[in-house]
């Protein structure tokens, strides 16, 4: 048997090499397909009759069936209570872990203290456990408390979640400042929370967006903590006030649900997509 020749095997690399490529690109767009499907599908029967949703399958949909009229959920039965609760809740987590993590992140970055390096890991080390594990006993803590059915007992429990990794990554970026800006400010005769104010503060912007759009993500997708400690369809939020939109009287308006859905991916969407700049940046830490 003769040996292969040159020609045969650059054939034969040629063809491996498209094989790859074929095989790659192919995976690729199957995965952007089940990743996009599931929205293009959402945003569809957002605009399509109710009725059409369920007894019409349609790539695209027909002029007869398009209507806005799903969009009326909004201002009718408990759709809008779901909205302002959510809006308050993400709004008080923001702040909370926002403020905590600066004080908390300018605290290990400047302060010398024994097992820093442990505390942090050990910090980040409850995200190895499923939040659900805390379900039963945010549950009966909140109950003694009063803060069963409050918002305010969610934005804690939220908060709670979102401020190990906040604290870590401020603590991060913190120490990528220097510390003479600092000192110049000290020998002006600032005080140490002045300098904290008006040196680092500004200085830390793209990590406190970071962290608010960390915050933000945690507690507007929240589904568990809010069916657990908001029962209440008065102080419930959005995804769990979604699935009580499901067999209300024996029919269930999936137009009403895909509109609430489409609704409700907008904020993250307009989020992320105007301070991606600054979230970028926010994520670049380097350790010392």
């Amino acid at each position: 048997m003769s040996a292969p020749t040159e020609s045969e095997q650059r054939l034969s690399y040629e063809t491996r090499d498209r094989l790859y490529q074929v095989a790659l690109y192919g995976s690729a767009a199957l995965f952007t397909f089940i990743i996009l499907f599931p929205i293009y599908w959402m945003v569809q029967n957002a605009f399509t009759d109710s009725q059409a949703v369920i007894t019409e399958f349609a790539w695209f949909p027909s002029p007869e069936t398009v209507t806005l009229e799903n969009f009326s959920v909004l201002t009718a039965g408990a759709v809008p209570t779901y909205v302002i609760n959510t809006i308050v809740v993400t709004i008080g987590t923001i702040v909370l872990v926002v403020a905590v993590s600066l004080v908390a992140g300018y605290g290990m970055a400047r302060f010398r203290f024994k097992y820093k390096e442990s505390f942090a890991q050990f910090l980040l080390l409850g995200y190895m456990f499923s939040p659900i594990v805390l379900g039963l006993p945010l549950y009966l803590i909140w109950s003694e408390t009063g803060l069963l059915n409050a918002r305010i007992g969610l934005v804690i429990a939220l908060s709670a979640i979102s401020m190990p990794f906040a604290v870590w990554l401020m603590w991060k970026y913190i120490q990528t400042i220097p510390e003479s800006m600092e000192e110049s400010a000290w020998i002006a005769g600032a005080s140490r929370w002045r300098t904290f104010w008006d040196v680092v503060v500004p200085q830390t912007k793209p990590a406190i967006v970071a962290c608010a759009l960390f915050a933000f993500a945690i507690a507007w997708n929240d589904f568990t903590f809010a069916q657990i400690l908001l029962p209440s369809q008065d102080s419930t939020t959005f995804a769990p006030g979604i699935m009580r939109l499901i067999d209300q009287g024996g029919y269930t308006s999936w137009g009403d649900i895909m509109a609430v859905s489409f609704l409700m991916t907008i904020p993250p969407l307009l989020f992320a997509y105007f301070l991606q700049e600054y979230l970028l940046k926010g994520f670049e830490v380097r350790t010392r």
